[in-house]
């Protein structure tokens, strides 16, 4: 994809998690007398109304008795989500050790937040990114077209439809002339406003939109007809200034002499950007603080992938698997939860289960979604182990790109198998070479468990050709 979009470019217990996600997030219970939505399962059997005893005349008055009432268990505690995805957000920030001072507000996010330190998107390219993780399915199980701005189809089920039916109201931004097409992502939503996009925009264009963006977001969030309770609210706005080609922004701290490496230095105009839309992100989070509704807010901030320097000799994205286009920053506040950080892998392909459990929506049992909640990595008592699962990355072939497929498997870090096609391999030991710099795939003795592991994996997927 040309220019500001995308250019250069696991699965563990599935239904374990399903059943997981409502089980530990019960432990958020909520007050009684609090006005939540709890959506029925229509599935649940009706308890019958307790019978009403009368004793036996003893005496001149009768004497009556009720049953034993059932014990009162509080209504599971919902709340409204507002998702926010950075176009080309590296992992690397300030929460996770980067020295320069580029993301303040984000970085006191985290400082609130459940921080998911190794989270990977299912791909390196927006539409096989975020198309799947809102469909909750890997890309090759997608009803989608083979072009480079991938469309699909409406066979596909997306989250915001999931939780519209529900009864949660959808809203959503955008900023870039991909999302005005009808390329599926609108299903579901109540509102999908392309406004802040600007007129005539082509794929080279040099605008700023990320403060467009914010505007529109303040503009949505502040209607009572999208945030006005009893009813829950799920929101989605996508921002997009990080990805090239940069552009510089009055204001921002001088980083060139903070670092005079190579990477750094091709780093400096990009870091520049997140800056900026760091600041846009920053008047969304002060303004969902100060509303009454930002108490039952959850807020999930996450990229669609990251973007390479010069790492394996690469720039840009959107072709290989590397970790510096994978790897993406996930922040997962939830309003009483307790700051921590949870070190093992996650998927993109959580997400979708994640959200639908916060806003109350029930989760479906016949495998549709392919990930876990978080919330139960979320809700786990401190000191309590985080259970390992593996990650897989589905990059399906397209116009400009070939079919790349990784499986991380075995304890974080993990060991990394890639599929690049032809029935050759590649494998990294990340705990060892976290730099990806060691190829073992050369051995066919060691690498053979790993691609037999991916195989097993790709045999329970339900994987589909492309159509037109």
């Amino acid at each position: 994809m040309a220019a500001r979009f995308d250019m250069g470019g696991a699965l563990g217990t599935a239904a374990f998690g399903c059943l997981c996600g409502f089980a530990v997030t019960a432990l958020f219970l909520w007050p009684s007398h609090k006005k939540t939505r709890r959506v029925p399962d229509p599935s649940a059997e009706v308890a019958p109304t307790p019978e009403v005893t009368v004793a036996p005349v003893v005496t001149a008055a009768p004497v009556v008795t009720a049953a034993p009432a059932p014990p009162v268990v509080a209504a599971r505690r919902t709340y409204n989500v507002l998702l926010l995805t950075v176009d080309t957000l590296r992992f690397d920030l300030g929460f996770m050790g980067y020295p320069k001072p580029v993301t303040p507000n984000i970085d006191a996010l985290a400082a609130r937040s459940v921080v998911f330190e190794r989270t990977y998107a299912t791909a390196s390219f927006t539409p096989k990114s975020l198309g799947p993780m809102l469909i909750g399915r890997y890309a090759s199980e997608t009803n989608r077209d083979f072009e480079h701005y991938t469309t699909f189809f409406p066979t596909n089920v997306f989250l915001a439809e999931r939780v519209h039916i529900a009864g949660v109201r959808t809203f959503a931004g955008m900023c870039h002339r991909y999302f005005t097409f009808r390329n599926g992502l609108q299903q579901g939503f109540d509102v999908w406003d392309t406004s802040a996009m600007p007129p005539k925009m082509t794929d080279n264009d040099r605008r700023v939109t990320s403060d467009r963006l914010t505007n529109v977001a303040l503009d949505l969030l502040a209607k009572p007809e999208n945030v006005a309770g009893p009813r829950r609210f799920f929101a989605w706005f996508h921002y997009f200034d990080p990805h090239l080609p940069y552009v510089p922004h009055a204001g921002a701290p001088d980083l060139r002499a903070l670092d005079a490496s190579k990477t750094a230095r091709a780093r400096v105009p990009y870091d520049e950007e997140v800056w900026f839309t760091d600041q846009q992100v920053g008047r969304v989070l002060s303004y969902v603080a100060s509303q009454p509704w930002g108490a039952d807010t959850a807020i999930v901030l996450t990229a669609d992938h990251g973007e390479a320097f010069g790492e394996h000799n690469h720039v840009g994205h959107g072709r290989e698997v590397w970790e510096s286009l994978v790897r993406v920053p996930l922040l997962v506040y939830v309003p009483g939860a307790r700051p921590k950080r949870v070190a093992v892998k996650r998927s993109h392909i959580d997400l979708a289960p994640t959200i639908m459990d916060l806003v109350g929506a029930p989760l479906p049992s016949d495998r549709s979604l392919r990930g876990t909640s978080l919330m139960a990595d979320v809700a786990a008592a401190d000191g309590a182990a985080p259970v390992e699962r593996d990650v897989y990355i589905d990059m399906p072939e397209g116009p400009f790109n070939e079919m790349r497929r990784a499986l991380i498997t075995g304890r974080t870090p993990g060991a990394k198998v890639v599929d690049v096609g032809g029935r050759r391999f590649e494998l990294y030991d990340l705990a060892k070479d976290p730099d990806e710099l060691q190829n073992l795939g050369g051995d066919k003795a060691a690498v053979a468990p790993f691609v037999d592991a991916m195989q097993r994996l790709r045999g329970q997927l339900q994987e589909v050709a492309p159509g037109r």
